[in-house]
């Protein structure tokens, strides 16, 4: 695509902006400003809802009594056990145990400290989920009216 018709659309960047690769009217590379693109505004737009989908998936599941509230903080962050067992230095096994009701409510007030910390919610908020839905990501990618 060409420096000057690179996309200004509105976007999830409000008045940021964003760069990207153009070419010049040289035929070079370069940078090039954009405000959004219209398509890559649905496609983050679906991701995201498919992310809340997700998180609200959990969160349903620790309302049932199937998973523990720490499944559904690791939804709200985007981890992976895995990825945050390497965080607070434990096996990913004791992560995946970790996420079992029964386990999680035996854990040590500083290990839940430790995972606390890692995903920055208060010990006590790790405990518990919400009692509705609430938007982690649309909310904040919303472009402003």
């Amino acid at each position: 695509m060409r420096k000057d018709e690179v996309p200004q659309d509105d976007s999830f960047y409000r008045q940021h902006k964003r760069a990207c690769y153009a070419v010049d009217e040289s035929g070079r590379y370069v940078q090039a400003e954009s405000r959004g693109w219209e398509v890559e505004h649905l496609a983050t737009s679906q991701a995201l809802l498919h992310q809340e989908e997700e998180v609200e998936a959990e969160r349903q599941a620790v309302v049932a009594g199937k998973r523990s509230p720490l499944a559904y903080h690791l939804a709200t962050h985007q981890l992976t056990p895995r990825i945050f067992a390497a965080q607070v230095g434990l096996a990913t096994w004791r992560v995946k145990r970790h996420l079992k009701p029964a386990i999680f409510a035996r854990l040590s007030s500083e290990l839940l400290a430790r995972y606390a910390g890692a995903l920055a919610v208060d010990p006590a908020e790790l405990a518990t989920v919400p009692d509705t839905a609430r938007h982690v990501f649309l909310s904040d990618a919303e472009p402003d009216a």
